[in-house]
């Protein structure tokens, strides 16, 4: 089975469909109705030519208790259905971590994810903040009902204090 990994600025609509069109609500969180920012890079690992897996980048400075951090901004991560099981989106988190720590060179990796995919993220080395996150949306800012983890690129704590995003969430 070949694999390879590849950086893109966009996907086509047949990566689109294959990553993200095999379901129905596949992230759990179209509930939620928040409105998402794009992103901004997009790793892709191949499986035999096609994608099969896939992790979302954005680069974004946060103000946590008022003072300014850059994070990589990691979302939309996803694994085609029938590829589930193999190890997949490990990997593509693992090459775009490399990413964002080393070529982006920020301080920090950070997503939102369910309570379901903590313990996948826990096994990542990432950890969960416990501070309030405020994320932006059309009507304004609110505060993220949902889980927020960091990923420290340099071996250094997660500042203590209220977060905001600055930002959509992503």
């Amino acid at each position: 089975m070949s694999e390879a990994i590849r950086v893109v600025k966009e996907l086509t609509s047949d990566e689109r469909q294959r990553l993200f069109g095999w379901g129905e609500n596949i992230f759990g969180i179209e509930d939620n109705e928040f409105t998402w920012r794009p992103k901004d890079l997009h790793i892709i690992l191949d499986v035999e030519g096609k994608a099969a897996s896939h992790v979302g980048l954005i680069e974004q400075t946060v103000s946590v208790a008022g003072k300014p951090v850059r994070v990589g901004g990691v979302g939309a991560v996803v694994t085609a259905g029938e590829m589930h099981g193999r190890g997949l989106a490990q990997k593509a988190l693992r090459y775009a971590e490399k990413v964002m720590c080393e070529e982006l060179n920020v301080e920090f990796g950070l997503l939102f994810c369910l309570d379901r995919l903590k313990p996948f993220y826990e096994r990542q080395h990432w950890q969960l903040i416990h501070d309030s996150v405020e994320i932006d949306q059309p009507s304004g800012k609110i505060i993220s009902t949902m889980n927020v983890m960091v990923l420290p690129c340099k071996g250094q704590t997660w500042p203590a204090g209220a977060v905001d995003l600055c930002s959509l969430p992503w």
